[in-house]
């Protein structure tokens, strides 16, 4: 099939060399349009619908990156970067914003013409530098887990009933504590043994101050 292609390139001697290239390669590619500025780009992107556009990401001092959604708002148009700018951010924020390929301007013509067929298969044309880049934002370190949180976790339901009653008993003894919860003495301490360890606190009082602290006594 054939591959329709978009030029959006202000340099005119590079949107005349990449014209050529493109004629060259017919009837497998054919060359829809040439712009050289963004306005011009929307206008031939709309009445064309090509199948990819070869996007210089600098038109007279503006960034492309402000027409790339529109330029693949169709759901059909791929985008290739050509790009002098090596910069990892701008080339990123390219990618994320819809663009398949990134290719140099300083590249070889062969390598535009694999990029641009790759990309119209569906593929990714990146180097490996911006691979990695990218896969490291995607790929984010997972947040550091909060040990309050975990230990707070870690209790049943029934030591979040205990330590509801030592909060609310305000210095009660253990026996009245066990006598209101309808347990015996003994089971109430082996709650508290296991209360202590999970909280890593040593006694009532240490364990009245995180409860309150952390509103466990809710």
């Amino acid at each position: 099939m054939t591959i329709r292609i978009l030029l959006v390139d202000d340099h005119k001697t590079m949107l005349w060399g990449l014209e050529r290239l493109i004629q060259a390669e017919a009837p497998a590619l054919e060359l829809v349009g040439s712009a050289s500025t963004a306005d011009e780009a929307v206008a031939l992107y709309a009445a064309q619908r090509p199948d990819i556009v070869l996007l210089d990401l600098d038109l007279k001092g503006s960034s492309s990156l402000d027409i790339l959604p529109a330029l693949l708002s169709n759901g059909v148009t791929r985008a290739v970067i050509l790009s002098a700018n090596r910069d990892q951010a701008t080339l990123t924020a390219a990618v994320k914003l819809g663009a398949r390929g990134v290719v140099g301007k300083e590249a070889a013509t062969e390598e535009v013409l694999n990029a641009v067929r790759k990309v119209y298969a569906g593929e990714l044309w990146l180097d490996q530098s911006l691979m990695q880049a990218l896969l490291g934002q995607i790929v984010a370190p997972a947040p550091a887990a909060n040990p309050e949180a975990q230990r707070i976790a870690s209790l049943t339901a029934r030591e979040r009933d205990v330590i509801g009653m030592i909060v609310q008993g305000k210095g009660a003894l253990n026996k009245d504590l066990a006598d209101r919860a309808c347990i015996s003495e003994r089971t109430l301490r082996n709650h508290l043994t296991a209360i202590y360890q999970k909280l890593n606190v040593a006694n009532r009082l240490e364990l009245y101050v995180y409860a309150t602290k952390h509103n466990l006594h809710a």
